[in-house]
């Protein structure tokens, strides 16, 4: 433990300590929503031209490293970790417990609270929550976020565990890689502590938010909305995705093509408010799902930033 706290905690993950593993749920709420509007940063979800992360696939393949970031590597860190424990998943899979707790297994549909270094095996740490001054971030489970190595590992662990996750290429970025960031048929190493679970700040009628960003001004109801999005489902990663071509859209009050759950979401929206969504394939796109994009009576998760009324 003490290997822990004197290096790893301080250099891979430096603020972790200033948190506890386990808040109240008032408490929590509270953390998560002030953190991001004390702090004068942009908001790297909704900036397409960003360099800081490539947390949740909103940015271009253009992404350059931040070298200061790899003045210390992973190999440095990891000279000095013991593991508790091991578990080997499919394809390579591999998670190495530095502290395990013995808490219930998280679950598809949750929001968590992780710091994190995503890093490579020749040392380089090439993403984190650092990387947008913040001490932690939001993470959905199930609905691929990020990569489908991260789902499949996350699964099997719970609140408090401290891990480094060795994740195959096939479950990262394969063979395309990321731009100059990552090479192609490159593993991944995620080192990562789990801080806490937020529960949703609505869960009512087949729709679940978390607001990340609370917004500005008033309720934006019957009013033309812009907003960027990325939207997901279990079975595939961005299904939409705004960010890519850096057209954001638009919702006109009576606009059908929109899922009745996201309409219902903007109707409550606010200019420049974040939130997470998870709609029921009933407020979805229902028995018919969409094209080859959801499939039939499959939930769909948005993240949903909204930019202006018109």
């Amino acid at each position: 433990m003490k290997h822990l706290i004197g290096v790893f905690m301080v250099i891979a993950m430096v603020s972790c300590d200033l948190f506890e593993r386990e808040q109240s749920k008032e408490d929590l709420n509270k953390r998560f929503i002030s953190d991001t509007t004390k702090r004068s940063f942009k908001d790297t979800i909704s900036v397409a031209s960003a360099v800081d992360s490539i947390m949740l696939d909103t940015l271009p393949n253009k992404t350059k490293v931040n070298q200061k970031d790899t003045l210390m590597t992973i190999l440095d860190v990891e000279k000095e970790i013991q593991y508790v424990d091991e578990l080997r998943l499919q394809d390579g899979l591999k998670i190495n417990w530095i502290e395990r707790k013995r808490g219930r297994k998280l679950r598809d549909g949750e929001l968590i609270q992780i710091e994190y270094r995503l890093g490579l095996p020749d040392g380089k740490i090439i993403d984190g929550n650092n990387k947008m001054n913040k001490p932690f971030l939001p993470f959905i489970i199930g609905y691929n976020m990020q990569q489908k190595g991260w789902d499949l590992a996350l699964s099997e662990m719970c609140v408090g565990d401290v891990a480094k996750i060795e994740i195959p290429a096939s479950l990262a970025y394969g063979k395309n890689g990321l731009g100059s960031v990552i090479p192609p048929n490159t593993d991944n190493w995620l080192f990562i502590k789990i801080l806490g679970l937020t529960p949703p700040n609505y869960d009512e009628d087949g729709i679940r938010y978390w607001e990340y960003l609370p917004g500005d001004g008033p309720v934006l109801n019957n009013a033309k909305v812009k907003f960027h999005m990325v939207a997901s489902t279990k079975s595939k990663a961005n299904v939409f995705n705004t960010y890519y071509d850096r057209m954001p859209r638009s919702y006109v009050p009576g606009q059908k093509n929109v899922p009745k759950g996201l309409v219902e979401v903007l109707k409550k929206a606010k200019e420049n408010q974040h939130v997470f969504v998870i709609l029921s394939p009933e407020m979805a796109y229902g028995q018919k799902g969409y094209m080859d994009l959801v499939k039939p009576n499959e939930s769909v998760f948005y993240n949903l930033k909204i930019l202006e009324s018109e």
